[in-house]
């Protein structure tokens, strides 16, 4: 199992530790998988109010980027090697808890997905399906947009790749 243990430095307020974990989906636990559809449903299912089938089969072949404050799942996302879904690599199911939102848990979710993207597949340009209302906020982080804005479950999305 990889865990990276960091102290966000320099985000306002971030003082604690926190645990970045990063496995395929057979090497998580149950609890760890308990807590990931917990998340994605709270986030994705009741806050954003959008009935969909989130456990869609695609987690067995994805790597799972889990970011625990002590025993709470504060961030989540999911990413699929080059070729998988697209041709480039890709981050999906993005989603930060409410209470952790504002906080930078956020930033250090996306910053650690490019990070392990770039150590496993370097040279390989990184792929989002991101909500189109956080488009700016993507865009912070080196992603552009590609294509036209679109719906997913009656929400508007836009491919956005970082190259």
């Amino acid at each position: 199992m990889q865990a990276l243990t960091w102290v966000s430095a320099n985000c306002l307020p971030f003082p604690k530790k926190m645990t970045d974990i990063f496995l395929p989906f057979a090497e998580l636990s149950p609890k760890q998988l308990m807590d990931v559809y917990s998340l994605r449903q709270r986030v994705f299912v009741i806050e954003q109010a959008c009935f969909y089938e989130d456990i869609d089969g695609s987690d067995p072949i994805a790597r799972h980027l889990l970011i625990y404050d002590e025993d709470i799942l504060c961030a989540y996302l999911r990413f699929f090697e080059p070729g998988v879904k697209f041709q480039e690599a890709c981050l999906g199911r993005i989603v930060v808890d409410r209470e952790y939102r504002g906080k930078n848990t956020g930033r250090n979710l996306i910053e650690s997905g490019i990070r392990h993207s770039k150590k496993h597949f370097p040279g390989s340009p990184i792929r989002i399906e991101a909500q189109a209302a956080l488009i700016e906020y993507y865009n912070k982080f080196g992603f552009e947009e590609e294509g036209s804005i679109y719906l997913v479950d009656d929400i508007s999305h836009i491919q956005m790749v970082l190259a």
